[in-house]
């Protein structure tokens, strides 16, 4: 590990995994993030920049981070999302 300290849950357990939620939009209404009386969507101007995700990444890869997942209701729904794997897939580690 290059940089930080490793990243660990509750229990002590090392972390390795990350979800990373790019949207609040989705046209599912799944119980786990849905609740049946709707959802206040973010402006977009208030979601994270591919920038800084970026640095988010870097920051957790430091801490032991080796896999990351976009998600977040339909991630497509994200303009320019390739742009951001292609961010993401160039961070060492």
């Amino acid at each position: 590990m290059a940089g930080g300290a490793q990243l660990t849950d509750g229990h002590g357990r090392a972390i390795g995994d990350l979800r990373l939620s790019v949207t609040d939009r989705c046209g599912f209404r799944c119980r786990y993030c849905m609740p049946a009386e709707g959802m206040q969507w973010l402006e977009r101007a208030e979601l994270l920049s591919f920038e800084e995700i970026e640095r988010l990444v870097r920051v957790l890869v430091e801490m032991g981070v080796r896999d990351v997942r976009l998600t977040g209701g339909e991630p497509l729904l994200r303009r320019e999302l390739p742009r951001l794997v292609a961010m993401l897939a160039a961070i060492p580690g």
